[in-house]
């Protein structure tokens, strides 16, 4: 047998300490989080996105013990706070709570993109479905779907929707409904859902999507026709979806999920499911969610890094064929 002579054991102690260096980085890893998180929400606070944002990090901090920090970082529709993440280390401590309308729609409709939501980013979790409804005028003759389609076919460019603005979730919803329907509807782009819903109630707007729809239909100036889904909402038995109220099946839904930098450590993406998996079981959690129309719809980061491809390709092809261009 060789022996090592006393010159070569500098050598062979170096060695033995490189092959040592994978084993004690994944000891590090697995010890995560060790410091604050901070958990970028690509919107000013208070609105729509905080909400899933602040369940998760409240969550997170009782889970992990760690403090887990949310940073409101707005601008551009969300790019803004997106593309931080985006430049962020793949460590785990910097992470965002987004949706669909800055991971899927922003990328899309601009030019040149500002990311790749699928290869610039780690797609951790998927946290809830936030489901758009059909709404139109309290004037306007129609009372279901059906009806609405046959108006706009036999009246067409004369009906009018509106969305929060060119390029939006709901500008992309009311686009895909022309195209299944053959219809010949205008967009007028609003100045965020709440204002544009207002101009419905006036009138001056005769249809829309949008998840606003439905609070705002208590008075009767606006109709709720429908849920944009392709089944009815365990909350709301007796709304009928798009299809079974005369229309197309749009089975489109907004969604809000966590995300990290790209080539996020697997250990922190399954620590991270599996906290999130825990968080949305919580019974006071899911009605806090529930009572928000927010409904809790966990996946993991597979499950959900597959929708978000899908997605891709459904609103690309929308995009194409509605020729739909934000600068």
């Amino acid at each position: 047998m060789q022996t090592l002579s006393r010159r070569s054991l500098p050598a062979h102690a170096l060695v033995l300490a490189l092959a040592a260096l994978p084993f004690t980085a994944a000891l590090a890893q697995t010890n995560w989080p060790t410091r604050t998180v901070t958990l970028v929400s690509p919107y000013n606070p208070g609105g729509t996105n905080d909400i899933p944002a602040r369940i998760l990090a409240d969550g997170f901090q009782r889970i992990f013990g760690q403090s887990f920090i949310v940073k409101n970082v707005a601008g551009a529709a969300g790019v803004v706070g997106t593309q931080q993440v985006m430049n962020a280390a793949a460590d785990g401590y910097t992470l965002l709570s987004t949706n669909i309308g800055a991971m899927v729609v922003q990328p899309v409709v601009k030019t040149p993109a500002p990311y790749d939501p699928v290869n610039h980013f780690t797609s951790v979790a998927k946290i809830t479905d936030a489901h758009a409804f059909l709404g139109v005028s309290g004037d306007l003759p129609v009372n279901n779907v059906g009806e609405l389609v046959a108006l706009a076919k036999k009246t067409p460019g004369q009906l009018n929707y509106s969305s929060s603005g060119s390029g939006s979730f709901g500008n992309f919803v009311g686009e895909y409904f022309k195209l299944l329907t053959g219809t010949d509807i205008v967009h007028i782009p609003g100045k965020g859902s709440a204002g544009a819903v207002m101009e419905m109630k006036a009138g001056r707007i005769q249809l829309m999507f949008d998840p606003l729809v439905l609070p705002q239909a208590a008075d009767g100036r606006i109709k709720a026709l429908a849920v944009v889904s392709k089944t009815r909402l365990p909350t709301l038995p007796n709304m009928p979806t798009v299809k079974e109220a005369g229309g197309p099946e749009l089975g489109i839904t907004a969604w809000f999920g966590l995300f990290g930098p790209a080539h996020l450590p697997k250990d922190i993406v399954a620590k991270l499911e599996a906290a999130t998996e825990k968080v949305l079981a919580d019974p006071e959690t899911r009605k806090k969610l529930l009572d928000l129309g927010l409904s809790p719809n966990y996946q993991g980061s597979a499950a959900f890094r597959a929708e978000l491809e899908g997605e891709m390709k459904l609103f690309t092809d929308v995009r194409t064929r509605a020729k739909l261009s934000v600068e």
